[in-house]
């Protein structure tokens, strides 16, 4: 997931990359205010991760899934899905700017080309170019402008010349404490508000203190979301690099 998406895939990238480089310097931002924007970016990730997490698709019905995701670096990804039964086994993987999807029933791998990064990822309001486009705010974004609420820094940032990003304009919001993220706005290049991401459940989970639910709601679409929580989660831990293979996609 984008930016911050990840993990979730969640996510979705939320779960990549290493805690330990400084951010990039934000001409619109004192660099403190720039430094905790980096720190809520990174704050569920690591060199790698393995975990569960459960994602629910309210659309016109409600859909459910268990998966088990795996990631390292920003650019290794690998989910599958433990239930519900007609949906067991199927499963993606990222690793740099390709995508795969498996079908077991067909026994069948799938290349997405270019023409199907809009489509839905698994029926949700992530897109398969939310996994492939992994967003690192300290490249890709500079400080428009912040301020303070209550305890919390928002934060407007736009993208910096050329860089491949999506989004015109996201909106951050962080509790100023800890880190930890509350919500992103996401807006198109005219200003629209396009969707929201919200923070919730903060809880202790593989010794990091993070949100354990995030909720992605289409500004378009009010009575839709797509929900991730994640129930067991492990970082840096040492996942061979066979994991993210077509044989591992498979296996």
């Amino acid at each position: 997931m984008k930016s911050s998406v990840a993990l979730t895939l969640a996510g979705l990238g939320l779960l990549l990359a290493p805690l330990s480089r400084p951010a990039v310097a934000a001409p619109g931002c004192p660099q403190a205010v720039w430094d905790l924007v980096d720190r809520a970016d990174r704050i569920s990730r690591g060199s790698s991760s393995e975990g569960i997490m459960a994602m629910t698709v309210y659309k016109r019905g409600t859909v459910s899934m268990r998966m088990k995701v795996w990631s390292k670096g920003r650019d290794k990804f690998l989910a599958k899905i433990l239930g519900p039964s007609q949906l067991k086994g199927n499963a993606t993987l990222k690793s740099g700017d390709h995508l795969w999807n498996y079908l077991p029933r067909l026994d069948r791998v799938v290349q997405l080309g270019s023409s199907m990064m809009g489509g839905s990822w698994m029926g949700s309001h992530f897109t398969n170019d939310d996994l492939v486009k992994e967003t690192d705010f300290r490249v890709h974004y500079a400080c428009q402008s912040w301020r303070e609420e209550g305890g919390q820094v928002v934060v407007v940032a736009t993208p910096r010349a050329n860089a491949p990003v999506v989004w015109g304009k996201q909106v951050i919001r962080i509790v100023k404490a800890t880190a930890i993220p509350v919500s992103t706005e996401y807006y198109d290049e005219r200003g629209t508000l396009k969707r929201t991401m919200r923070f919730e459940d903060v809880r202790s989970m593989g010794g990091r203190t993070l949100p354990a639910r995030m909720v992605l709601q289409p500004a378009d679409a009010p009575s839709e979301r797509t929900v991730v929580t994640l129930s067991k989660m492990r970082f840096d831990t040492g996942i061979p690099d066979a994991t993210f293979t077509l044989q591992g996609l498979k296996r």
